[in-house]
């Protein structure tokens, strides 16, 4: 179950990403060439998977390490907060980490007063003696005779296996008590991401709370498809002028077909064209300028979710909730907020997909499916940064609980972790895997991901 109160937190706070045990004898790795990113390494250091016996800087002096530091993503040296015991003095502060010495000199360290603070230089292979600008000879730690095979290989089988996600082959040796709270982690994350989107579109709309729903809110209506026209739309129509009219079915309809660009043209039907006429008394009103036609996409998709289809649907939800979002915002009940989007739209849609285009008839309910989908993506977003910019700390839990009422969206990616063995049983724990895929697996971050953290960490046999 995901926790309404959980926030993120630095990874070494996760009990299962604390450094390994301390080492016994092993297998090393004596070939002097590394062929892995620089990460690799930093992540070696911060959770001491090597040999730690008899440690000494290359100019033979003890090294006991009290704290390796953490890595840390801004500008400067590699890990901070670290704490050392060279020949018995303590030593506090960063540490940097090469693959060679030498890149020492490559990257400009030897000119840059940034990092004359470093406390110790890590290295694979030390093939320069590195110092600072103020000339002060750094003292050197080579790792690569101490390094096991084992964690090389399986970091190797994560960056080139050809399975969906890095780990496929191996997620059955992760613990579903290990995978669960990273999960948790994963979805602040995403919900996080998604909040700082939210909150710059406040700031945009003068911190206008509820322009900023209307805008999340129509973008959903777009699915993956038809976001950034529907967002487009509600650039093109603000939020005041269509609450002018959100009592009257045609003028709402026609301003949201026509700010689509979706009514300059000839049209057949005389729905179509009384939108059009209402449309341009409404546009020159109001001094409306309409979005780009080019932009919506048609093809490759049901009828269902034509962007006609959803815009029609859009006008009743907007008439349904009446000037108000608190349909939409106030309820801890997944049932009530669903109920604002039990609409249908307007009867010439019954036989219609498109305009002037005759279908069988079939009324176009915007259907269960669809509407949490919206409330996934836009309500729970909204709640989550409205929970920060108002300091209401109810409203995030108000997040965290739809989510764990709201049964996961139905969709490739989800498909694929089930058959991996992760199922998503909530839209909670499915947004979390979706953001999994997105952001740690297609790009291979597994040194940054819990779950390959912890296959590199089992794969070292230390402590047998």
């Amino acid at each position: 179950m995901f926790s309404p109160s959980l926030i993120p937190v630095e990874p070494r706070s996760l009990p299962y990403l604390q450094p390994a045990r301390p080492p016994s004898e092993t297998a090393c790795l004596y070939d002097p060439r590394f062929p892995y990113r620089e990460e690799l390494l930093q992540f070696i250091w911060q959770y001491q998977l090597f040999e730690r016996h008899a440690l000494r800087t290359i100019e033979g002096r003890p090294v006991e390490v009290v704290r390796p530091g953490r890595v840390q993503m801004n500008g400067g040296p590699d890990l901070i907060d670290a704490q050392l015991r060279i020949d018995g003095q303590l030593w506090a502060g960063p540490i940097e980490v090469h693959v060679a010495a030498s890149e020492w000199y490559a990257h400009g360290h030897h000119r840059d007063p940034a990092y004359d603070n470093v406390v110790l230089h890590v290295v694979f292979e030390n093939d320069r003696q590195a110092v600072t600008s103020g000339g002060r000879r750094l003292p050197t730690l080579e790792l690569g005779a101490r390094i096991s095979t084992d964690s090389l290989v399986v970091y190797d089988a994560l960056m080139k296996g050809r399975s969906w996600v890095p780990c496929a082959a191996q997620l059955d040796r992760v613990e579903p008590e290990r995978i669960g709270p990273w999960l948790e982690r994963v979805l602040v994350e995403r919900l996080m991401r998604k909040t700082v989107a939210v909150e710059q579109l406040f700031r945009s709309l003068g911190g206008d709370a509820q322009a900023t729903t209307y805008h999340v809110l129509v973008r959903a209506f777009g699915m993956k498809v038809n976001a950034d026209p529907f967002s487009m739309l509600a650039q093109a129509l603000p939020l005041r002028t269509i609450l002018k009219y959100r009592d009257d079915e045609l003028r709402t309809e026609a301003l949201l077909f026509g700010q689509a660009g979706l009514l300059h043209v000839d049209f057949l039907d005389a729905h179509p064209r009384r939108l059009q006429v209402e449309h341009g008394a409404l546009s020159h009103l109001h001094a409306l300028r309409p979005a780009p036609l080019a932009a919506w996409r048609f093809t490759r998709m049901r009828p269902g979710n034509f962007p006609t289809v959803r815009i029609a649907q859009l006008a009743q939800v907007l008439m349904r909730l009446g000037g108000s979002f608190d349909p939409l915002l106030m309820h801890d009940e997944l049932d009530k907020v669903r109920s604002a989007f039990d609409v249908q739209a307007s009867a010439y849609w019954n036989t219609h997909y498109r305009f002037d285009q005759v279908a069988p008839l079939r009324p176009k309910f915007l259907g269960r499916s669809a509407a949490d989908t919206i409330i996934i993506n836009a309500v729970v977003p909204i709640l989550f940064a409205l929970s920060r910019i108002q300091g209401k700390a109810v409203l995030r839990d108000r997040a965290m609980g739809l989510l764990e009422q709201l049964p996961a969206e139905n969709n490739a990616v989800l498909d694929r972790w089930a058959r991996s063995g992760l199922v998503a049983d909530s839209a909670g724990r499915g947004q979390a895997l979706l953001e999994l895929k997105q952001v740690y697996c297609t790009p291979r971050k597994c040194l940054f991901c819990g779950i390959g953290r912890h296959l590199l960490k089992r794969s070292v046999p230390f402590g047998k």
